[in-house]
């Protein structure tokens, strides 16, 4: 059974998310962002959980900006920010390691509450490298050509070499298709990969759900760049 994944990200300037993007732009007036619980430092803990509890107090939704159940933010990363009604419709699907932290989202002036979904979710073991096709980013949006990798120690090696090499400029090593190997466990419903891949995927069975409840502002595109490797053919 071939596996399809989807993308999800937040909306931008539809119907449901209103002109504004993102939605959340900055934290309350006052708000101590270089605080060691504040959203800034939530961002940099991408290998385990904060020993902390962050400080989500709260997100200030734009005026022009409508409130929908998964909401684009400037000032946060490594989740999602979603309503109580998305979460409790994620919670019936496997999902990789995450936390719900408890969420304030003041949107003309009035207070709701939502969850950041904090994820962890590192599946570098599990890229069929020389099969993958990895390409040389800069200022995160010109593809300078494509990089044999062979494996994730090389893929760390060359990533500091293009650094170097490049002093002062925003240079990196990113996946353009990503080759997953048989191990890779097919029953998660939402995941990201790596850390040179910035898309969340989710299962058709997510996307159908996501579809059938209306859970308004997500922009759902199918998943061009991955690829399970199959034991034997496609069927």
């Amino acid at each position: 059974n071939k596996m399809n994944y989807y993308i999800i990200k937040p909306a931008s300037d539809n119907s449901e998310t209103g002109s504004v993007y993102p939605q959340v732009q900055k934290m309350s007036p006052g708000y101590d962002y270089m605080a060691t619980n504040s959203v800034h430092a939530l961002s940099r803990e991408v290998e385990d959980f904060p020993s902390y509890e962050p400080n989500l107090d709260y997100f200030v939704v734009k005026e022009k900006a409508k409130l929908s159940d998964l909401l684009s933010v400037a000032v946060v990363y490594g989740g999602l920010l979603i309503s109580s009604r998305f979460k409790a419709l994620l919670e019936q699907f496997h999902l990789p390691k995450h936390r719900f932290y408890p969420a304030k989202v003041n949107h003309k002036k009035q207070f709701h509450e939502y969850y950041w979904m904090h994820i962890i979710s590192d599946f570098s073991d599990f890229i069929d490298y020389p099969d993958s096709t990895f390409i040389i980013y800069y200022n995160y949006s010109h593809t300078l050509g494509t990089i044999a990798i062979s494996s994730r120690e090389e893929l760390e090696e060359k990533r500091k070499k293009v650094k170097e090499d490049n002093p002062g400029k925003t240079i990196t090593i990113w996946a353009k298709e990503l080759h997953l190997k048989n191990s890779f466990d097919r029953t998660l419903d939402l995941f990201n990969i790596a850390n040179f891949d910035s898309n969340t995927y989710i299962s058709h069975s997510l996307k159908e759900t996501i579809h059938k409840e209306k859970i308004t502002g997500c922009e759902i595109t199918s998943a061009k760049n991955v690829f399970i490797n199959q034991l034997g053919n496609y069927y």
